[in-house]
């Protein structure tokens, strides 16, 4: 999806700032792309990072009955561009959360580390999760759902870090699609 958008007035700052495509919800103000089971509500948060500090954070989520679905975006303009210390602190918070069943090393693209949770908070519920850092950002991504729910693994599997125009910054597209993608 393109980010580009023509002129808008004073106050309309989130039309231009989020681009709704069926089926991804796009932000590039804060540099994702991803499949929210309905358009997200917002709040801003402040995060609690590794070294103590505390960093400013904007958060994404949908909320249907007890399934929730959220992209927390960390800002770092302040530190490194990518870390990985700072990827292990976010996924070693969600691991607190219940037991791990599988994490995966994921890189989203050379020097952008990550990483990708299941975990079961109990039989019947799980966290589908993954953890990104790019441009000084880090991107949390948490679908807390009823164990098998399918928008969970469409929500976790479709995240995609996009530049200030809609480009994806993945520099190798999966499936031979052309790179880089928009």
């Amino acid at each position: 999806l393109s980010c580009m958008v023509a002129a808008t007035p004073p106050g309309a700052a989130f039309a231009q700032d989020a681009v709704q495509g069926a089926p991804f919800f796009t932000n590039c103000l804060y540099g994702f792309s991803i499949i929210f089971p309905e358009r997200p509500q917002q709040r801003d948060l402040v995060y609690a990072a590794n070294n103590g500090k505390t960093q400013p954070a904007h958060q994404f989520y949908v909320e249907k009955g007890p399934n929730r679905y959220a992209v927390t975006v960390v800002d770092f303009f302040d530190g490194p561009k990518a870390d990985d210390q700072i990827v292990e602190h976010a996924a070693a918070n969600l691991r607190l959360r219940g037991g791990l069943f599988h994490q995966d090393f994921a890189t989203y693209d050379p020097g952008m580390p990550g990483r990708q949770l299941n975990i079961f908070v109990t039989k019947e519920r799980q966290i589908r999760a993954s953890v990104y850092m790019a441009e000084h950002r880090l991107y949390i991504t948490e679908a807390d759902t009823a164990t098998g729910d399918i928008p969970a693994v469409q929500f976790e599997k479709s995240i995609t870090l996009v530049d200030e125009t809609g480009f994806d910054l993945d520099r190798i597209a999966p499936n031979g699609e052309p790179s880089p993608r928009q």
